[in-house]
């Protein structure tokens, strides 16, 4: 069920707000382009005379002294026509040039009262200019106001539209899902139903071939060859529904043909399939590079062995799942039905070239265990490699995902235990080596951190925090998403 948060309500009232903001937008608009300000356009100068100083200073010398006044003493005459060659050429120039500085100054008034009109016309039109301009400052800011709000109105709108598509698409896709889900169930459970049968009718008929064989005898030349005992020699066969030994069970029955097929079926669906085990296995053919006589124990249904027949390495396998045992046969390998403790317990000292067991520990008892590993060292030769897979309990999701998902799994092995029973037991150069390592997508994430936050107390304190979340997370992470699988590697001293 998907929580709806946005009400058809919601989108009416989000589209008013942005038809209103449109509004509002559009008289900013008008008005803004009507306080467009005039271009300021100067004026007409004001005439200025053009002159660089006093007129007639540069003129001729004056006329002759004037005439005395008759009416003047007699001295005053005499000393006026005395002094009149000397001084009064002085005087008359004074005369002239105090004329020429009166009309220069009157007419630098005439051009300070133009300047000044000037000025105060040119100071008008920039004042007039000055309040165009801030009354489109105030104008424009509103505007900018006006786009601000429409643009958020818009996103509000556009946001609660997309939410609500996003709701009814997950509406839509969670209908799906739950159909698809419920339909992959049903495949699921039809699909292992299918090969539990499948496997049930592979038994079935095997068992009626050799009945029918049996019940013709032996002139009709289709009786079973006996097959080889645990250890290595000759027994007959046992009845179809006779208890078996298993592979580590401790003398446990193995199931029924039908159980070992369901068992078969159970490694098919949580295994994976036989290509991609094959790969996971095809690292640790380099350990058998130039052995001979492997033996495979627990072989299943013979990737390995399908591995070293490739490479050119003499190889066979026993498994105690005898559906498993016929799986190998039909793919042209040499694999027995056997118990791993009793079949080795008949092989010759240093009779094999390696040994290599793949999910097979976790299945054996801890007393089965430590009674196996000794006689492994005695048949494998000196310098063989011995190579023992198994689930890695130090990680919790395969714990808790892989391993207890079996129910015939006995008890987990840490890393460090079992590398200590290979040395324990004669093996040097014990190696631990892991594998399936669990995608990035399925980790805890680290959070981003910047050096740039140091640059402030409050960011630097942010940093640490940060620090401290994914050392804890990379803790985690070594905790929960550990690799899936390991490998204990040693070699025969």
């Amino acid at each position: 069920m998907v929580e709806r948060t946005v009400s058809p309500e919601d989108l009416d009232r989000l589209a008013r707000q942005r038809q209103d903001a449109e509004r509002g937008y559009n008289d900013a608009l008008t008005l803004l382009d009507q306080a467009l300000p005039h271009p300021l356009e100067a004026g007409a100068e004001a005439a200025v005379p053009d002159d660089a100083g006093p007129a007639g200073l540069d003129a001729p010398p004056p006329s002759p002294w004037p005439a005395p006044d008759p009416d003047a003493p007699r001295r005053l005459r005499w000393l006026r026509r005395l002094l009149a060659p000397v001084v009064g050429p002085a005087f008359e120039r004074q005369a002239r040039i105090n004329r020429a500085l009166i009309e220069h100054l009157q007419r630098r008034a005439v051009a300070a009262g133009a300047e000044r009109r000037h000025a105060e016309e040119t100071a008008a039109r920039i004042g007039t200019h000055l309040a165009e301009t801030l009354t489109f400052q105030s104008r424009l800011l509103q505007y900018l106001q006006r786009i601000t709000l429409l643009v958020d109105t818009k996103d509000r709108e556009v946001a609660g539209l997309m939410r609500r598509i996003n709701e009814d698409n997950g509406a839509a896709v969670a209908g799906v899902i739950a159909g698809l889900e419920a339909l992959a169930e049903r495949q699921a459970g039809l699909r292992e139903s299918v090969q539990v049968l499948h496997g049930a009718a592979r038994v079935a008929a095997r068992e009626i071939h050799r009945l029918r064989d049996r019940l013709a005898g032996p002139d009709a030349g289709g009786a079973d060859e006996p097959e080889p005992a645990a250890g290595g020699g000759e027994r007959e066969p046992a009845p179809a529904d006779a208890p078996q030994p298993a592979v580590g069970g401790g003398g446990e029955p193995e199931p029924a043909p039908a159980g070992a097929a369901a068992y078969a079926i159970f490694e098919d669906t949580f295994r994976g399939p036989h290509t991609e085990v094959a790969a996971r296995q095809q690292r640790y053919v380099d350990c058998f590079e130039g052995a001979s006589e492997v033996l495979d124990v627990g072989c299943g249904r013979g990737e390995f062995l399908e591995l070293l027949r490739d490479g050119g390495i003499a190889a066979r396998g026993i498994d105690a799942n005898a559906e498993m045992v016929e799986r190998c046969r039909e793919r042209g390998l040499d694999a027995t039905r056997a118990d791993a403790l009793a079949h080795v317990a008949g092989l010759p000292d240093e009779s094999l070239g390696g040994l290599f067991a793949a999910q097979v520990v976790e299945h054996l008892e801890a007393d089965y265990l430590l009674r196996l590993l000794p006689a492994l060292r005695r048949v494998l030769r000196p310098g063989a490699r011995i190579v023992l897979e198994t689930i890695n309990p130090a990680s919790w999701s395969a714990f808790f995902s892989a391993y207890i998902r079996d129910i015939t799994h006995r008890q987990p092995l840490h890393p460090d235990t079992l590398g200590y029973l290979l040395r324990a037991h004669g093996f040097v150069d014990v190696e631990i080596v892991y594998s399936a390592p669990v995608p990035d997508a399925d980790r805890l994430r680290r959070a981003p951190s910047d050096a740039d936050l140091d640059a402030t107390p409050d960011g630097a304190a942010l940093r640490g925090l940060i620090e401290a979340f994914n050392r804890n997370v990379d803790r985690l992470n070594g905790l929960l998403f550990a690799h899936q699988d390991y490998a204990a590697i040693g070699t025969r001293a």
